[in-house]
């Protein structure tokens, strides 16, 4: 959605906004060399879209931005250095990129504040704990932060709205609230200024639940901002905010209810014959995609609906197999896969970490595997485990033109190795689905996917690899909560009781595991309200 237009007619306007693309998701193997692992900055392609975002917001909003309020982390930081040197540029060029093309600034345009208030969620739900400081202590230099800002823009006479770091180990509720009062202190404090908070995905979701009840978030793009307005009178005295509109952020109505779980009985049997045996389902997001590193990508690409892998997805991908390889205590007898490129090949890469014979410890991608053990499983392309086929997934101005998505099976498949292919697999949807198809009904395919697939292969585990919101869908479902993020290559796990005697099987309810440690997966408990 674009931004609205507005007056400043006793009206007060603030926009919150995600930081830009962060190194350690674009190339995973930053951490492992990193000074501070905890605290990544942008990569380039995340300095240009925050430029971009900046002057988006330059040309479409109605209003001024006076203060920009920014998180210490580095990634916030360098996020709203392109969006000042976007909105404050003299002349600005429309073919700029990013604020080294910005020769001359107007610094009385605004001015810019750090806040603590502002900064990530400081427990293990955001930051893993093998990557954060061993004392707890997040420490940062302001002097440093503050100079990457235009000269005369920061604001120097400023107390934080919160004079110190939040606690290591904030509860859920804690950071809720630390975001809520910092906005609203923010605000009133600022009664006269339209505000601009670049701050954090935990950050943009709680203000948006505060706002806009009726929805529930799970997606919020980098650089995605919701957009904020309330009403403050002559004497300061100002009513609740409202949600006006949003860009880069999902959602979905609340009234929207989840698919009713059947809960399967399971009878015991002092028969000798019936056997009890576990299924196992591992549903994973694809790696790194090519449009969400390289913006710029999208402008010569044939199909920008289906963007492949970046080498350091492949590399993700490749390492995830490798992790599942030996860290599982069970064997994958089947792979089951999206057809979208992105998710062949992820899948293609774990394959062949999994199927590896010898595999090396340093192999980092299946360039790397010499040869390939055939028997260890069978790979199937299913259509129901497709993108959203939705303007939340694929915006319309990339999808085809027709809306018919579609794909070479034969060469999909050709991308693994050979003879891993099972040609007699029956899938559970027979066509891709249909363009436009609401929430609801994804939730559902995706749901009603994983049982007719688990239900096809009782006595296999399987691994289906598909989109974040096939694994957010999936995880929520059946671990009854609320997820928000879902990392790539991030993998639920899921476990459920098959009793077989005489030829019939009977199946109990799908449950999340934990062996996996969730990688990857953020989530909320549902017995929390919303602030």
């Amino acid at each position: 959605m674009e931004f609205a237009k507005s007056n400043m007619n006793g009206t007060q306007n603030v926009i919150v906004m995600r930081h830009g693309d962060r190194a350690d998701r674009c190339e995973p193997l930053w951490v492992s060399t990193a000074e501070r692992p905890w605290d990544p900055p942008l990569v380039h392609d995340g300095k240009v879209r925050a430029f971009q975002t900046g002057q988006r917001i330059r040309s479409q909003v109605g209003f001024p931005i006076h203060r920009v309020i920014v998180s210490p982390f580095l990634r916030c930081i360098q996020t709203a250095a392109e969006v000042v040197a976007a909105l404050s540029a003299v002349n600005l060029d429309h073919n700029a990129m990013s604020s080294k093309d910005v020769p001359a600034i107007d610094n009385s345009k605004l001015k810019v504040v750090i806040e603590f208030g502002l900064c990530e969620i400081l427990n293990t739900v955001a930051i893993k704990s093998e990557v954060a400081p061993k004392d707890g202590d997040f420490d940062f230099k302001i002097s440093d932060l503050q100079a990457m800002f235009p000269e005369g823009t920061f604001d120097i006479n400023v107390d934080m709205a919160c004079k110190e770091l939040p606690q290591w180990g904030e509860s859920s509720e804690g950071f809720k609230e630390r975001y809520i009062n910092t906005l609203k202190v923010l605000a009133d404090k600022y009664p006269s200024e339209n505000l601009l908070l670049v701050t954090h995905w935990g950050g943009v979701g709680t203000i948006l639940y505060k706002y806009f009840k009726d929805a529930t978030k799970y997606l919020v793009d980098y650089c995605g901002c919701v957009e904020l307005r309330r009403q403050v009178s002559k004497n300061n005295e100002s009513e609740e905010f409202q949600v006006v509109t949003s860009h880069g952020v999902a959602f979905k109505d609340n009234k929207v209810t989840r698919p009713t779980l059947i809960r399967a009985t399971m009878e015991s049997s002092a028969n000798s014959n019936t056997t009890v045996t576990y299924q196992n389902i591992l549903m994973m997001r694809h790696g790194d995609r090519i449009d969400q590193v390289n913006p710029l990508w999208l402008d010569t690409a044939a199909r920008p609906w289906d963007p492949p892998l970046v080498h350091d997805g492949m590399v993700r991908a490749f390492r995830t197999g490798q992790r599942l390889r030996s860290r599982i205590q069970f064997p994958i007898h089947r792979v089951v896969v999206s057809p979208f490129i992105r998710c062949v090949q992820t899948a293609s890469e774990v394959v062949n970490a999994l199927s590896a014979i010898d595999l090396d410890p340093n192999a980092t991608s299946s360039k790397d595997v010499l040869s390939i053990d055939k028997s260890k499983l069978k790979v199937s392309i299913e259509f129901g485990l497709s993108e959203m086929l939705n303007t939340i997934s694929i915006k319309p101005e990339i999808a085809p033109r027709d809306r018919k998505f579609e794909f070479l099976i034969s060469d999909l498949e050709a991308m693994f190795p050979e003879g891993m292919v099972d040609h007699n697999a029956i899938p559970a949807y027979k066509e891709i689905p249909q363009w436009g198809e609401t929430i609801q009904e994804c939730t559902d395919r995706f749901l009603s996917v994983l049982n007719t697939l688990a239900d096809q292969y009782p006595s296999e585990n399987l691994l289906l690899v598909t989109h974040a919101e096939g694994v957010r869908t999936t995880f929520a479902t059946y671990k009854e909560v609320d997820v928000y993020d879902i990392e790539y290559c991030a993998c639920a796990e899921l476990r459920r009781q098959v009793l077989s005697q005489e030829g019939s099987t009977k199946a109990g309810r799908f449950e999340v595991i934990t062996s996996l440690g969730e990688a990857g997966i953020k989530y909320h408990m549902t017995t929390t309200s919303h602030l």
